[in-house]
């Protein structure tokens, strides 16, 4: 009696990755997948995205993440502050005078809103095959940028792991504008990461989400 044959499932090979400096279609794809075609056409780099990601994670510990290398545009709409009428404290400049107070108006918490929801439509699961699936593009890119062990997940790791604790704040949220820019008042939280910073610009509840799903994320890692 003849054995039956065996019959395997095709192997499924994954297409060959493209170069970077190719990968543009591959990635806007991936992402429009995860997030959908409008805010990745609304918010989202169109060139060197891979790149681009990576140079801003990078960069989020530091004191800015300069606009040439940003992945996503800056929220629309102009930063809204009103005069604080009972600061807690006088706070003088380095010649003495009295630097203007201010308060954070919670308005500018909705110039967030859309970037909240695009983190939020992201699948962890699926963004993380992705990144499997693109990992040599994503080491380049970052060994691109000085390190020569192009070790990026270490990196996302620890980024993640610093904007997770972001300290919660309440309101409302001093500023002080001793030029042109505003800054905390509070020594500490003006002492935080760029990116730690913008979870505290985003208001209290946005930023709970973007922290909410950046753990489901570390956690898929």
């Amino acid at each position: 009696m003849e054995e039956e044959p065996v019959i395997e499932d095709p192997v499924i090979e994954e297409p060959p990755l493209p170069d970077l400096a190719a990968s543009d279609p591959v990635a806007l794809e991936a992402l429009t997948g995860m997030v959908g075609a409008e805010p990745v056409n609304q918010y989202v780099a169109q060139e060197a995205v891979i790149s681009r990601f990576v140079a801003t994670v990078d960069a989020l510990s530091g004191r800015q993440v300069p606009a040439v290398i940003q992945a996503v545009q800056g929220p629309g709409g102009e930063f809204q502050a009103t005069a604080d009428e009972q600061p807690e404290a006088v706070i003088l400049d380095e010649v003495g005078d009295p630097v203007p107070q201010y308060v954070l108006d919670p308005v500018n918490y909705r110039r967030y809103t859309p970037y909240v929801e695009m983190v939020e439509d992201i699948e962890p699961g699926d963004a993380v095959a992705v990144y499997r699936r693109n990992q040599p593009l994503f080491d380049q890119a970052f060994a691109q940028l000085g390190y020569p062990d192009g070790d990026f997940e270490q990196r996302l790791r620890a980024i993640i792991d610093e904007l997770l604790a972001t300290p919660d704040v309440s309101e409302p949220v001093r500023l002080i504008k001793p030029e042109a820019f505003y800054l905390f008042a509070d020594e500490d939280l003006e002492s935080l990461s760029a990116g730690q910073k913008v979870l505290l610009r985003m208001g209290p509840e946005n930023a709970a989400r973007i922290k909410a799903k950046l753990a489901e994320i570390r956690a898929a890692l």
